[in-house]
């Protein structure tokens, strides 16, 4: 085996196999943490790690240790690691152009945009957001990145990264056959609703990005050019994409453990998207649900380099990788943060490795399999042995399933929100309460409430003050079982009626259903289901703030779960003493009918009275998600 690795270095040396276009710095070197590879390292990895001007690898092993609090502090090792050594990264630029796309996303939410909206451009089916991200994730799957791109532009990309401070990292090019120029260009995107409203019509762009090309980048001594010519002579990678190993890290780490990082680093993004993106870099392809793939192709360990993807191994069910890989032209790289729970260990591990035996690039002839992932392995096997244990804590503090149910926790604002089917007693004096305390509110009211002639009045009344008017349900419909909440009781086509007559009615009563993308379901009950053809139709499912009895002002003396306006009232202070109101949605009604002795909209003039001696800024729903700094809850 040594004899054949000797051989290999030399067909190197002879070639020039690897990249010859190196600025002068230095190279970072951590020589104990080399020793410590070396002291378990078999000979072929021992070789490996005596030529690194052959297989060019670089690694980056990230300590991880918790004070007290579990606040986690990071040191960085180095092995061979230098910013100026051209590695292509492949598919690690899938990781911060996804991330770019929730972001922009998040932007767009005003226009009805989430991860359900459908992307269309020419030539291809529409596909949603969430969809693409993750095939881009688990599988690093080239169309599903070709279309974020082109949703972002090479502009928006490159602006970001400046933006956030890597200046030494450029994403100039999709994975097809185009040139540096057209690159550059990117066609109309359209982003639509399941039933194809147009929701944003986003024309075709140019980027005028000016990158730096100066620094002439040749890799190999042969390649096959586009149309499979052999050409005799280096690859030019001047113009492509760019990483250093360093940027990598310090990305994902921004992600996964953003207040160890500079504000200007973090990704902007909402506690539901920050979710979805966990569960794609960590979710293995048998565990997708969507979407579903093919795992005879795309084995459990297909993405995960470090310790498993050598021998196709599976990953054991205590351990935990969030990760980004890629591989091509003979490079392979992954950057990865894992949890290993029945060992208490956590660690990051970033590495490369350039494995091209015959110097000749894009001959799909590379060493992956016999020295790429071995080296992965390896390694990671080294050093998670070589991590001391401790308490290791899982990311996922509170999965949810796409509901918002909070603002920003950061400020001190909070939105009164009020549902009506039935019954409106309430409006009018509401209405005066707002007024009088020069505040607006949302109310949240069916089609049977919209129609009700009864309450006309009250709705222009409140239309005209500026309160947020949108949607309940059309017949206040029960969508899913009260005891299997997985149950559902409606139909997809019987929900989106339900919803769209709910529309109808509105606009029959003058108001525009464009402008109210925040829907409450009725009963304040739904799952995920319900979330999804929601967010699909342009609309973003919302629900109260659980903590308090507000929500309970509905019921009656005869009801068992009767709450009195005093016990509600003091359940609202009560929390607020706990830990505060910021970002509350606190859910209360415009109507009970008779059998309630004590309406709690009688109490309305004194608990808005309390809340702004508290220092709270009452805001309607759309006033309160989606502006200013920090993000809603899901």
């Amino acid at each position: 085996m040594v004899v054949i690795f000797r051989r290999i270095a030399i067909y190197f040396f002879l070639c020039i196999g690897a990249a010859v276009s190196v600025m002068a710095q230095k190279t970072l070197q951590d020589i104990d943490l080399e020793q410590t590879i070396r002291a378990s390292a078999s000979p072929k990895l021992r070789f490996i790690l005596d030529h690194p001007e052959v297989f060019q690898y670089q690694l980056i092993y990230t300590e991880i240790t918790r004070d007290a609090d579990d606040r986690p502090a990071f040191k960085h090792r180095y092995l061979q690691v230098n910013d100026s050594v051209y590695f292509n990264p492949a598919s690690m630029v899938k990781f911060p152009s996804a991330l770019m796309a929730l972001e922009k996303m998040e932007q767009l939410s005003a226009s009805g945009v989430n991860p359900h909206t459908l992307l269309k451009t020419d030539g291809h089916a529409p596909a949603s957001l969430l969809e693409l991200v993750r095939k881009a994730m688990i599988v690093s799957d080239n169309e599903a990145y070709n279309r974020l791109f082109e949703f972002l532009g090479q502009e928006y990309i490159n602006r970001r990264l400046q933006e956030m401070g890597y200046n030494g990292s450029r994403i100039t090019r999709r994975f097809l056959a185009l040139t540096p120029e057209q690159h550059r260009v990117t066609p109309p995107v359209q982003l639509l609703t399941i039933d194809g409203r147009v929701l944003i019509d986003q024309p075709a762009q140019k980027s005028v990005f000016p990158f730096d090309f100066s620094k002439k980048i040749s890799v190999g001594n042969a390649h096959y050019n586009w149309s499979d010519s052999l050409i005799r002579q280096p690859m030019d990678f001047t113009t492509h994409n760019w990483m250093p190993l360093r940027d990598l890290q310090q990305l994902m780490q921004s992600f996964l453990f953003p207040s160890s990082v500079p504000e200007r680093q973090r990704f902007r993004l909402s506690e539901n998207s920050r979710q979805l993106m966990l569960d794609a870099i960590s979710s293995l392809p048998a565990a997708s649900r969507f979407p579903v793939f093919d795992t005879t192709e795309y084995f459990d360990s297909y993405s995960k380099f470090f310790l498993y993807r050598d021998g196709k191994r599976p990953v054991p069910s205590g351990v935990r990788i969030y990760n980004k890989t890629g591989w091509s032209y003979g490079y392979l790289i992954d950057v990865a943060y894992i949890q290993d729970f029945p060992r208490k260990k956590e660690l990051m591990l970033s590495g490369v490795i350039y494995v091209n035996q015959d110097g000749i690039l894009n001959d799909n002839n590379y060493e992956y399999d016999s020295i790429g992932y071995p080296f992965f392995r390896e390694i990671g096997e080294i050093l998670l042995d070589a991590t001391p244990s401790g308490r290791v804590l899982p990311i996922e503090s509170h999965p949810t399933d796409g509901a918002i149910i909070r603002g920003d926790r950061s400020r001190k604002n909070i939105a009164l929100v009020f549902t009506g089917h039935s019954f409106g007693e309430g409006g009018k004096e509401i209405a005066t309460v707002l007024k009088k305390r020069g505040v607006k509110a949302s109310f949240f009211l069916t089609g049977d409430f919209y129609r009700n002639r009864r309450f006309r009045s009250i709705i222009r009344e409140l239309k005209a003050a500026g309160n947020y008017l949108g949607t309940h349900g059309d017949k206040h419909l029960l969508y899913n079982d009260w005891q299997k909440k997985d149950s559902l009781l409606v139909t997809k086509e019987a929900f989106i009626k339900d919803l769209r007559d709910n529309e109808a009615a509105m606009k029959k009563a003058g108001i525009d259903p464009s402008e109210a993308l925040y829907f409450l379901p009725s009963y304040e009950w739904y799952n995920d289901s319900i979330v999804w053809w929601t967010n699909q139709l342009g609309r973003h499912l919302v629900n109260y703030t659980p903590g308090t009895l507000s929500h309970a002002d509905y019921t009656r003396l005869k009801d068992k779960n009767y709450r009195s306006s005093a016990r509600i009232l003091e359940s609202i202070h009560q929390k607020e003493a706990q830990d505060k109101l910021n970002g509350f949605l606190l859910l209360l009604h415009i109507g009970t009918g008779p059998g309630r002795p004590d309406p709690f909209w009688k109490e309305l003039d004194q608990l808005i009275s309390w809340l702004q001696e508290q220092g709270y800024q009452l805001k309607t729903v759309p006033e309160l998600l989606f502006t200013g700094r920090g993000a809603p809850d899901r």
